[in-house]
């Protein structure tokens, strides 16, 4: 049975101060009450505290939020993609205590990675993975990578380079985790420009409005839930290209599908 979003929950607010509320009390509960609290919202510390109830509605409270606040503020930037990444970490189940094997099907050697990533060199090993994926795919004179491209990817590598990305991360980074909040916010196989702008404010891609260039990237555990990788400064997916940043991530959350690897 599907939810039912305009029906109050228990963490809803009730004009009248009692639960269950009196006949003559106005429960702002719901989808109603989201909208109404988002909108009502002056200061940024009351725009928080909305935001925060919006995102226990999923996704339906999530394009409630990019709707009607408009996230200028750096405080409230970080608790809309703060929380998105607090959702994605609880849903993804990760084996971060065993080393992963480095399993390639056509021979690809992730010693490298696996170093870099352990180091904590995460902007040396997003490089090197998109120099990887690039190479497996033989598109690094192109230098860039398209949705046939990732849907002809070895699963064996793909779930390798995920499975690095995530041990060294604490399951911060990877595609699982950016898989999960491009879903949240709406993105799907159809291009679509406003969700393409909210899964890029959500993993701290897009900010100020503008996409950040890669250089301008946070490369440490601080940033986003689902910042890195990005593709190197060239692969083709995050550098706010919305033709082929937005189909190469719907192409790559149809791969982890079909993969098992989410």
């Amino acid at each position: 049975m599907s939810e039912n979003f305009n029906q109050p929950r228990e963490y809803d607010a009730v004009l009248g101060g009692k639960i269950p509320p009196p006949k003559d009390g106005v429960v702002l509960g719901g989808i109603a009450g989201v909208k109404r609290r988002l909108t009502s919202a002056v200061s940024v510390e009351e725009q928080v505290l909305a935001v925060a109830e919006a995102l226990k509605y999923g996704e339906a409270g999530i394009r409630l939020v990019f709707e009607i606040i408009n996230p200028e503020s750096e405080k409230l930037q970080l608790t809309i993609s703060s929380l998105l990444g607090q959702q994605a970490l609880a849903k993804l189940q990760s084996s971060l205590d065993t080393e992963p094997p480095l399993i390639s099907a056509v021979g690809a050697n992730y010693s490298n990675l696996q170093k870099l990533l352990a180091a904590g060199k995460w902007q040396d090993a997003d490089q090197e993975t998109a120099a990887m994926m690039l190479q497996i795919c033989d598109r690094t004179q192109q230098g860039c990578l398209d949705p046939t491209d990732i849907e002809k990817f070895p699963c064996a590598d793909l779930n390798t380079i995920e499975t690095l990305w995530q041990k060294s991360s604490n399951g911060r980074f990877g595609f699982a985790v950016q898989t999960y909040i491009w879903q949240k916010v709406g993105g799907t196989a159809n291009p679509d420009w406003e969700a393409w702008c909210r899964f890029g404010k959500g993993v701290g891609w897009f900010s100020q409005g503008s996409w950040r260039y890669w250089n301008d990237l946070q490369f440490d555990l601080n940033a986003n839930v689902g910042h890195l990788p990005r593709g190197g400064a060239f692969i083709g997916w995050g550098l706010g290209d919305f033709w082929t940043g937005c189909r190469t991530l719907s192409a790559l959350a149809e791969k982890l599908a079909r993969c098992n690897i989410i």
